[in-house]
């Protein structure tokens, strides 16, 4: 067969890729549950970015596994100045795509309505590929400060939290409070208008689902507890492609 003229010839697919595309439909998840998700609040400037509660059998699974990972395992990848940041193991990461599929399909389906776009399934996807996923312990006087994510979506679900309520009536300053997270959007500089910021207090039980590049911070409390996040990164697949975990140690899938 002449390689050149013949329409039929293709080029052989390299090891890399073949061992990768084996790997993504491997990790190819089984149905998602079914979830009702209702959005319990929003960000009214920027990009779509909706607050919603999540369901106890995730909140649950994500905590028991968590608690079992090797601590600040994660500590050397992470913005955070935290002394216990842990990433969890693909089996993990194969169960929390299953469990995690109705949130991102909400998502979509909101940021299309949001932005009045009507969803095309040749343009449009809900599948997606976990590039990472992982759990913080945050202690007393640590912090996260101003960072933005890898890939397309971010989350973060808080499963645990102190009570810093006195913290909060104390601070009297026209910053971001003790212990909240804050995300920023616009140009960090003058006219003041220009740059947008949003601080809520951590609640048990809710996630925020983000733009991964949208800027934000964790601020500290002084208040003795642990607060229990978990957070992760995702791309967004080509229509008609199935949901996976991107393979192991590729930060950039």
């Amino acid at each position: 067969m002449n390689k050149e003229l013949d329409p039929r010839y293709k080029e052989p697919m390299g090891k890399d890729v073949r061992e990768m595309a084996k790997q993504i439909m491997k990790n190819a998840p089984k149905e998602a549950p079914t979830r009702n998700v209702k959005k319990e609040g929003q960000l009214y400037f920027g990009p779509y970015v909706p607050l919603c509660k999540v369901h106890e059998s995730l909140m649950t699974g994500l905590l028991n596994r968590g608690n079992k990972l090797t601590p600040g395992d994660k500590n050397s990848t992470l913005a955070g100045h935290l002394t216990d940041q842990r990433g969890y193991t693909e089996e993990d990461k194969k169960w929390f795509i299953r469990e995690f599929k109705p949130y991102v399909n909400w998502y979509i389906d909101g940021a299309l309505e949001w932005s009045g776009i009507t969803y095309d399934a040749k343009q449009h996807t809900h599948s997606f590929t976990l590039i990472d996923l992982w759990i913080n312990y945050m202690k007393e006087h640590e912090y996260n400060p101003e960072h933005t994510h890898g890939g397309q979506l971010s989350w973060v679900i808080f499963l645990d939290t102190p009570d810093v309520s006195e913290e909060q009536k104390a601070y009297k300053g026209t910053a971001t409070p003790p212990g909240s997270i804050a995300f920023h959007y616009g140009e960090p500089q003058h006219p003041k208008w220009a740059d947008h910021t949003f601080n809520y207090q951590p609640q048990v039980g809710y996630m925020w689902i983000f733009p991964a590049q949208l800027r934000h911070q964790v601020m500290p409390f002084h208040t003795k507890g642990t607060r229990i996040s978990v957070s992760g990164n995702l791309y967004l697949n080509p229509p008609n492609t199935p949901d996976a975990v991107a393979p192991k140690n590729d930060g950039q899938y």
